[in-house]
């Protein structure tokens, strides 16, 4: 980062802020946008300009709980230390517990993305298993046996239903 004043100022696809580090500013982008990822690397969201990010560290009191990395054109971002905002805070307790609660709804959010994605690429593993099973077995299919088509496009109809299932989940 390059800092003039209380402005910083990043090249593309660089890191702001990692999960689990100390926070040290909230940042108000000017220009260019950044991706909020999960420390697993599952992607959050993002923030553009004339929106705040980096804030709820310092209104839960705790370490960032997300990696911040700055868009293809990278950031320019106002630098608001911590005490300026828990200034403003202070001086409006109705702001302060409900920028509190929606902090907090947020967090819980974020972990329960990354909570379903885990899931989601777990069952798709699963859904990969099963497919490669019922191939195998169809392959393994006694073809004079007077029932074999039958079972062979049965089989290929829940392999269909697998791969429906797959692309509902929007995962490859």
């Amino acid at each position: 980062m390059d800092k003039i004043d209380d402005i910083g100022t990043w090249p593309a696809n660089e890191i702001v802020y990692k999960a689990g580090t100390p926070p040290e500013f909230t940042y108000l982008v000017i220009q260019g946008d950044v991706q909020v990822k999960a420390p697993n690397g599952h992607y959050l969201g993002e923030v553009g300009e004339g929106e705040l990010f980096g804030e709820a560290s310092f209104i839960l009191g705790t370490k960032r709980s997300t990696t911040v990395i700055t868009g293809s054109k990278g950031l320019k971002a106002k630098l608001i230390p911590p005490k300026q905002i828990l200034q403003k805070l202070e001086k409006d307790l109705f702001l302060k517990a409900l920028i509190r609660k929606l902090e907090k709804r947020l967090d819980s959010s974020n972990f329960e993305t990354v909570h379903r994605s885990i899931k989601i690429k777990e069952t798709v593993e699963h859904l990969n298993d099963l497919t490669s099973e019922i191939q195998r077995f169809g392959a393994n299919i006694k073809q004079d046996h007077p029932d074999a088509a039958i079972l062979v496009s049965k089989l290929l109809n829940v392999t269909k239903s697998l791969e429906k299932i797959k692309n509902n989940l929007n995962v490859t």
